[in-house]
This record gives C-alpha cells, structure tokens and sequence, in this order.
C-alpha cells in the first residue's frame, strides 16, 4: 500500500497538472486578416489563383483585376469577407510588395488564402 501511494506521488511530481492557460482560440471566428507578399509569393499566388478560376479571365496582374478575381474565388469556396489589394512599389532600399487585407474573413477564407499562397489550385 505504501509503495503505490509513493509511486502515484513520484507520478504527479513527474507530470504536474497542467496550469489553465487562455483557452483555445475559436476556428470560426471571424476577424480581419492581412497578407503582404513580395515579387515571388506573388507570382505563385496569381498563378494558384487564376489556374483556380475561368481561363479567359484576364490575368489578375494589378490590384483591382486581384481584388476582383480574389473575391470571385472567396464566392466559390463559400467563404466571407471583403477583399482589399493595394500595392507599394518598389523605393530605393525597399521591395515592391503588395497588401491584401480582407475584412470579416471566416475559417474558409483564410484556408483558400493559405492554400492560394502555397501556390496550390483551388479544389
């Protein structure tokens, strides 16, 4: 008897309890979301995105043929929120690099993104 109780408490300082912590965060919040790419993100980002959509759309090379064709895909996918793309060119010392922000985005907003960003198509 006095062997388990020593071995439970041996077990117990070994593997305290874990200490409440913030709780985990909801997967279907809703909140706004940020993207900044540079040169090559972008790239892979509009060809993921305009393999994903109709052929004989014009490429989304500038930010309101990109906010367009981002919220088309968004549509398709049944994901929510307002896509805004603006740009920054390229300075002395810096890249050019471009902001897409869309606001009230869901779950299935930012897995299209994600997925978009990693240069995969849309299934």
């Amino acid at each position: 008897m006095w062997v388990q109780k020593s071995l439970d408490r041996a077990r117990r300082r070994l593997r305290p309890e874990p200490e409440p912590g913030p709780p985990p965060p909801d997967p279907d919040r809703i909140e706004d979301l940020v993207v900044a790419l540079g040169r090559v993100e972008l790239e892979r980002f509009i060809g993921a995105l305009a393999s994903s959509l109709d052929p004989h759309m014009p490429r989304p090379d500038s930010p309101a043929r990109l906010g367009g064709a981002l919220q088309t895909a968004l549509e398709r996918t049944g994901g929510h929120g307002r896509p805004t793309v603006t740009r920054s060119p390229a300075g002395l010392y810096s890249p050019e690099y471009w902001h897409i922000r869309v606001e009230g985005a869901d779950r299935i907003t930012r897995s299209t993104l994600d997925q978009l960003s990693s240069g995969r198509r849309l299934g």
